[in-house]
């Protein structure tokens, strides 16, 4: 079954075609741009080329069944070489999760970027809770207890003493004089870290998905000003 990404952009109808097994069509106002075969999670660049002074691709990311799973156009200012590009993503179709994620994301869309928050604040509950051992003791009390006493004692095996002249941090040791290289650091207890850096680079993520889509929404308004000029 044929399923359709699309996106208007600058006066013109894009639209990607996932064919199954990895078959993507390209084609802008129902002309065919390009048609290619991609294997499972590939990622095809179909190239637009310049339109109003800005270079366009489309990038569509195949997944594990060669599926299409995501669908965006990639545009930079052709005169600048090392210009981040703007991500625009395409509209998936509808009745796929994927299209309620982006009608969720384009709803709402500071609740939307918030969850890489509370999920980063989410995995740190987890750790600091223990709720691994916590479901461990509830098992417990159901899986049967096995009595392993009867089976052999392993012999201890250790490994020969000559194996340290094969390890490089061996003979670095020799080489190095004995010193203590970060003496001269404070003690500073630094384990909150653990729990501060992944909210830090969460929040980051957050405030980079909003400003993309503040750019994407700036450049949409423009293009439908030039619209209305034309």
């Amino acid at each position: 079954m044929t399923s359709t990404w699309t996106l208007r952009d600058r006066r013109r109808e894009l639209s990607v075609h996932d064919g199954g097994n990895g078959c993507v069509r390209v084609e802008v106002d129902g002309d065919l741009l390009e048609e290619r075969t991609g294997e499972l999670l590939d990622a095809l660049t179909f190239e637009l080329g310049p339109v109003d002074d800005v270079e366009q691709t489309v990038r569509v990311h195949l997944g594990v069944r060669k599926e299409v799973r995501r669908v965006e156009m990639r545009e930079k200012p052709a005169d600048e070489d090392e210009a981040r590009p703007l991500v625009v993503p395409f509209v998936p179709p509808p009745g796929t999760k994927a299209r309620r994620r982006y009608d969720l994301q384009e709803a709402h869309p500071r609740l939307y970027a918030a969850r890489h928050v509370a999920s980063s604040i989410g995995g740190i509950l987890i750790g600091i809770l223990g709720v691994g051992a916590l479901v461990s003791a509830f098992l417990s009390q159901f899986v049967p207890r096995i009595d392993w006493s009867w089976l052999p004692d392993l012999p201890d095996i250790s490994p020969p003493s000559w194996l340290r002249y094969i390890d490089p941090l061996y003979w670095l040791s020799r080489v190095l004089p004995d010193w203590d290289w970060f003496g001269w650091l404070p003690d500073l207890d630094l384990s909150w870290l653990q729990y501060v850096v992944p909210v830090l680079v969460a929040i980051a993520i957050a405030v980079g998905e909003l400003e993309r889509r503040k750019k994407r929404l700036e450049r949409e308004q423009r293009a439908e000003e030039g619209d209305a000029d034309r």
